[in-house]
């Protein structure tokens, strides 16, 4: 196999990589370009172009790929956080981890230019606000939540990935909704090197290579807003549950379900973003100290103008045509059990059927059933967070097949001698690294508040 070549440059409005005779722009508003220092831009170039092809010679079977620029200052980082996430790959796709640790070992990185482009040491001027990326799932939506009721005046961007069928279109209407409701604008940055992880696109077999540095890679794109919309801090939605690891079947890897959102990692972000600001945006997240039942019971409860955006699910099959709930997947049935569990109508999100009935139970791994999005649903935690919704569900009087099945069940026994156990790991606020110290305490009241009115 002949080694795959990448051939990149900075354009009038970002940056724009080319492979294969196609071209990948990222494409900024001109205001948000022109805001971006010289040396940054070439940088970011660089850096973006790996970041977001380091997977290509893996799933292209080729020896390695070249480099048509310098080689980029972030290379150590994108390797570390590439390595971590090849047990979760291999392990949503059914392949061999050893095979494809060897592999990817053995890829050889060719860069022509030796010479590194570091980025400006300009500072972002005068620095205020907070960027969110915002998704539309519970995690961004608390996050900006919480961001503007401490005062942060949070910006939202949202990245446009061409591999969710659906997921655009939805989110372009609820954005319309959401500035018309409250006046904010969606940031919206269009980047076609998600192309490059779309296989019906390239005509490969389906893979979960291409999304190992996604945040990493976000953080690196949301750069440039920065400087535009004088940021501070840059926040992603990466709460306790992020940090779940296990074993795989065969008790060699530890998987990594989400490794580039882990508390660890959000760290070394910040030292990115960091360096790409002259050490003036920091990022971090404010949801860190709270596992997820306790996020869903906050945004409905607290901010109930919000959690009626909220939009969790993919979208990526027909099911999720017409609706931003599939209500048909994995993702939906835990967002309508966390719900619940937490005594929140699901209506309250957008969520219409009962998915507690016994035909949605292939969507919960506690009976059984498998998670093929979700490696985290596999996890001892994972799997001790559904038996506390479901437990807790009971107890309120939900109603559905699952619940009945769930009553008769040794699991229902389980979960009540275990109540004051499970009560303590998922509903109690974690220490954390990653909420910036001069927010903690406003942050942590907020949430001490909240959780004191939670209802077992």
């Amino acid at each position: 196999m002949k080694f795959l070549h990448i051939y990149l440059k900075v354009i009038d409005n970002g940056v724009e990589i080319r492979f294969r005779k196609n071209l990948y722009p990222i494409a900024y508003p001109s205001f948000v370009w022109g805001a971006t220092p010289k040396e940054t831009r070439i940088a970011l170039k660089d850096n973006l172009a790996l970041a977001t092809t380091m997977h290509l010679p893996l799933v292209f079977n080729s020896p390695g790929a070249v480099y048509h620029s310098g080689r980029p200052l972030l290379e150590p980082y994108f390797v570390q956080n590439f390595w971590k996430d090849i047990p979760s790959c291999t392990e949503v796709d059914g392949t061999s981890t050893d095979e494809l640790v060897r592999k990817f070992f053995n890829t050889d990185y060719q860069f022509l230019d030796s010479v590194i482009m570091y980025p400006s040491q300009e500072p972002v001027d005068s620095p205020f606000c907070a960027l969110v990326g915002m998704s539309f799932g519970k995690d961004s939506l608390l996050t900006y939540a919480v961001a503007d009721e401490i005062g942060l005046r949070p910006e939202m961007i949202y990245v446009v990935e061409q591999s969710m069928i659906y997921e655009k279109k939805h989110k372009t209407e609820l954005a319309r909704r959401f500035k018309n409701e409250f006046g904010k604008e969606l940031n919206i940055l269009k980047h076609e090197t998600g192309k490059l992880r779309d296989y019906s696109y390239l005509g490969i077999p389906k893979t979960e290579f291409g999304w190992a540095l996604q945040t990493t890679e976000y953080a690196l794109e949301f750069i440039p807003f920065a400087y535009a919309l004088n940021a501070k801090y840059l926040l992603f939605g990466n709460e306790q549950t992020t940090a779940a690891t296990y074993m795989d079947a065969d008790g060699r890897w530890v998987v990594h379900p989400c490794y580039d959102q882990s508390h660890r990692w959000t760290v070394q972000i910040d030292q990115i973003t960091q360096g790409f600001s002259g050490r003036s945006v920091h990022t971090g997240s404010l949801i860190e100290p709270l596992m997820d039942m306790m996020i869903q019971f906050i945004l409905a409860h607290r901010y109930p103008k919000l959690a009626k955006y909220q939009m969790s699910c993919f979208t990526e099959t027909e099911a999720g045509r017409n609706y931003r709930w599939c209500q048909n997947c994995s993702i939906c049935a835990k967002m309508y059990l966390m719900c619940v569990g937490s005594g929140i109508d699901p209506k309250t999100v957008g969520l219409r059927k009962n998915m507690l009935e016994r035909e949605y139970k292939r969507f919960f791994t506690l009976f059984g059933g498998k998670s093929i999005t979700l490696t985290y649903a596999h996890s001892k935690v994972g799997r001790d967070e559904q038996l506390f919704a479901f437990y807790l569900a009971a107890k309120k009087g939900a109603q559905g097949g699952l619940i009945e099945e769930f009553k008769s069940s040794p699991l229902y026994q389980e979960a009540k001698n275990r109540e004051e156990e499970l009560c303590k790991t998922f509903c109690s606020l974690y220490d954390s690294i990653s909420v910036p110290h001069e927010l903690k305490n406003e942050v942590i009241s907020i949430y001490k508040e909240e959780i004191a009115s939670f209802q077992i």
